[in-house]
């Protein structure tokens, strides 16, 4: 008997085979959707219990080879160094929540236009981010200074990267966080009570239920009340990942939170501003 060959092109099975999976994701994609930021919580609680997903680190640096040294030869390729090289670039992150974003500041003490050590003062009244200082210069005396400022770490030029990256991950390791008891259960947007441990919004004995992502909103914008929180801010400490300027979950949950707020009171509905260009801010009346 003759049996004709079956002649498969391999093209022709790598393009159902997409097909195929593109339909299993559509199919799936509704409950990736519900479950992805669980699994994104749970990544980052382990960033804090075992080894380090990322670490976001603000280096603050004049020195152009210096600064171009520390990027290409940081050892971590998944963490997100961000560069500034002047003190009155410092001042836009100093005086916002954004400070609150990075896991670590490196900063050098000689600035053309300020002092490293002015910079390390006014973090220091306002979070406890782990901060080290570099420079080329300096007396036993000054370092100690400089720690009993509040400096976590002093290290001098020329260094190793690897050992810069090595003290800072290990004081963002050693860095406290807030107890349990320390949050609050309760807060007020306006006249409405908000209960952030049952998710619940209440006034006139009228309520509304908050999902866990709005109600992480509200606790972020309102730990950080009176004072603009960039978007990015927002999704790494509500949604527990970076933000992706085309991604439009936050304005989708504000535009909720703002319609839940009014349902219960007009004016509470205004106290989430918008920052044009750059996040939101809770206001109180």
């Amino acid at each position: 008997m003759n049996k004709n060959p079956v002649v498969v092109s391999l093209s022709n099975v790598n393009q159902q085979l997409e097909t195929c999976w593109t339909e299993l994701g559509e199919t799936l994609s509704g409950y990736g959707k519900r479950s992805q930021e669980m699994r994104n919580a749970q990544k980052f609680k382990s960033k804090y219990c075992s080894k380090s997903l990322f670490m976001d680190i603000l280096v603050i640096e004049d020195d152009p080879l210096a600064a171009e040294t520390i990027r290409r030869t940081w050892p971590v390729p998944s963490d997100r160094l961000r560069f500034i090289s002047t003190y009155k670039q410092s001042v836009h992150f100093i005086h916002s929540s954004e400070i609150n974003y990075f896991d670590g500041i490196i900063v050098d003490i000689n600035l053309p236009d300020g002092n490293g050590i002015e910079i390390l003062r006014s973090i220091r009244r306002k979070t406890n981010v782990p901060l080290i200082l570099i420079s080329g210069g300096g007396t036993a005396d000054s370092r100690a200074d400089a720690i009993d400022l509040g400096a976590d770490d002093y290290v001098m030029k020329p260094f190793h990267t690897r050992e810069l990256q090595a003290r800072i991950t290990r004081l963002a390791a050693q860095r406290p966080k807030l107890r349990p008891e320390t949050r609050r259960e309760q807060v007020f947007l306006g006249p409405v009570c908000c209960d952030l441990q049952k998710r619940i919004m209440s006034y006139k004995g009228n309520e509304v239920t908050l999902t866990d992502a709005e109600t992480r909103i509200v606790e972020v914008l309102y730990a950080y009340r009176n004072r603009n929180c960039s978007k990015s801010f927002i999704y790494k400490n509500a949604f527990f990942r970076e933000y992706n300027s085309i991604d439009k979950t936050l304005d989708v949950y504000v535009s909720r939170l703002r319609k839940k707020l009014k349902l219960l009171s007009e004016e509470s509905a205004d106290c989430i501003q918008t920052v044009r260009g750059f996040g939101y801010r809770y206001s109180e009346l």
